[in-house]
């Protein structure tokens, strides 16, 4: 193709799908339920009278920020080779202008912006019909994702192709349209789906057989039972975890880790994320009611304060760490609830002194990175960086406190019931206090990986004091 004939046809380009791997049309609405939780009855209301007025209501009351956006790279950098080669280029989108146009100004990659008005949705026919009336039937190349680019595919000289689609469909090749170059999607879906879920966060809930291991109340009916607790408790959490990445979008684009999640990076589609999230709620709920309805109620009450938690909660200082120890704490009792096994106080106490340490270790990891390059003035999550002290203190307390339960737990008479030989379980206490240490030490040097469950799930340190702790409760059953 002759480079001169080229450049003398203006380059078009979608924006949704195609320059961005999102919608911005569905950020939108995120940001606004983000900051207005009630104001997705209005987004229900909005949606009923069309969506040209969805588009006028949502860009009337939120504004994207252009920066963090998860652009199609491979397409920007054509896109900047074609200007530079003196070439026009067009953002031509369905968005409202409002909406395109600081995208534009961000990007300065472009002559002119097309995008929808009060009365006309730019999409499909409609943007084909603005861009013939301005350049003519082929007088364009056009960049699009979808099928409901295929009458501005079929209506351009050169069809390009970003996103999921791997062919033109029939439709979209006109008489003189032939077909261009393909800008693939970021990864595969299908290895998105785990990683949206966080199937790796799941060793947290194996602690719904904590009870009944402690109670000494194990048989295959039980184990069955818990396993159904287990996979319920898992796929409700994960669920829960979709719904706080789609609602921190933004936020954990701006993240030196987080912007990599699935669906921060565009990796995954937002209506994607949503039928994944309501997919694995769905199924963990059922689950959950053949444990029981009480079962049921539990998990609802633990996936609504989890709700609680993405929407307000994480951002009060303190409190948030509080609640993170009792999300904890709650999957032990799931599990008592699962097998009707009473949960002891002393293991209630210590859980929840435990993990309100671990809680604090998180907090601190987070702190920690951004103490060497943020003023001690500045603020994530309600915390700011000068709060380090107090956090790591914080910390160390609750971590003592759960090791002094541990040690009055080994102490007190109804142990005699449940253990023949008790005095071996005194050697856990100096284990527990070594390993607690342990990872404070660690965060302190700044090795702490930001979860520190997750931490000790793949640290060798772990296991030698949990294989050291387990030793020393066989011990002290054996008669």
């Amino acid at each position: 193709m002759n480079r001169n004939s080229t450049a003398a046809v203006p380059l078009v380009v979608d924006l949704d799908g195609t320059l961005v791997w999102t919608d911005t049309l569905l950020e939108s609405a995120l940001l606004l339920v983000r900051g207005r939780p009630l104001a997705i009855f209005l987004i229900v209301w909005w949606v009923l009278h069309g969506k040209l007025r969805l588009k006028a209501e949502l860009a009337a009351r939120t504004t994207l920020d252009p920066q963090h956006l998860p652009w199609n790279q491979g397409l920007l950098e054509f896109l900047r080779h074609e200007r530079d080669a003196g070439r026009q280029t067009v953002l031509a989108t369905a968005s409202r202008i409002e909406v395109a146009d600081p995208i534009a100004v961000h990007l300065g990659l472009f002559d002119d912006v097309v995008g929808s008005s009060q009365t006309l949705n730019l999409k499909g026919p409609f943007k084909r019909d603005e861009l013939v009336r301005r350049f003519g039937v082929g007088g364009f190349d056009y960049v699009g994702d979808s099928p409901a680019d295929c009458p501005v595919w079929a209506a351009s000289r050169v069809a390009h192709v970003a996103g999921h689609m791997k062919n033109l469909p029939r439709q979209a090749l006109g008489p003189g349209t032939s077909e261009g170059r393909r800008f693939p999607a970021i990864g595969g879906r299908g290895w998105q789906v785990p990683r949206t879920l966080r199937v790796h966060q799941w060793v947290k809930n194996v602690l719904v057989f904590l009870p009944a291991i402690l109670n000494h109340h194990l048989n295959f009916e039980i184990l069955f039972r818990l396993g159904v607790a287990f996979l319920a408790f898992s796929l409700v959490a994960s669920a829960m975890y979709v719904f706080n990445d789609l609602f921190d979008l933004e936020a954990d684009r701006r993240h030196p880790r987080k912007r990599f999640r699935p669906l921060a990076a565009g990796a995954l589609s937002i209506p994607a994320g949503v039928a994944l999230s309501l997919g694995a709620l769905i199924t963990g709920f059922t689950l959950a009611l053949w444990l029981g309805s009480l079962f049921a109620v539990f998990l609802a009450g633990y996936g609504s304060m989890v709700l609680a938690y993405s929407l307000f909660l994480k951002r009060k200082p303190i409190l948030d760490v509080v609640i993170l120890a009792v999300f904890y704490t709650a999957r032990i009792y799931a599990g008592g609830l699962a097998v009707h096994v009473r949960i002891s106080p002393w293991l209630a106490q210590f859980s929840i002194f435990l993990f309100l340490s671990l809680a604090f270790v998180k907090r601190y990891s987070e702190l920690h990175r951004l103490d060497a390059t943020m003023p001690s003035d500045f603020k994530t999550r309600g915390y700011r960086v000068g709060d380090l002290a107090v956090v790591g203190q914080c910390g160390i307390a609750t971590g003592f406190i759960a090791a002094l339960v541990l040690a009055l737990y080994v102490n007190a008479p109804e142990i005699q019931r449940l253990y023949p030989r008790p005095d071996f379980l005194w050697g856990i206490c100096p284990v527990f206090v070594y390993w607690i240490a342990r990872v404070w030490l660690v965060s302190f040097r700044g090795n702490m990986n930001e979860d520190p469950v997750l931490f000790a799930s793949r640290d060798q340190v772990s296991y030698i004091s949990g294989f050291v702790i387990l030793v020393l409760a066989i011990c002290a059953m054996v008669a």
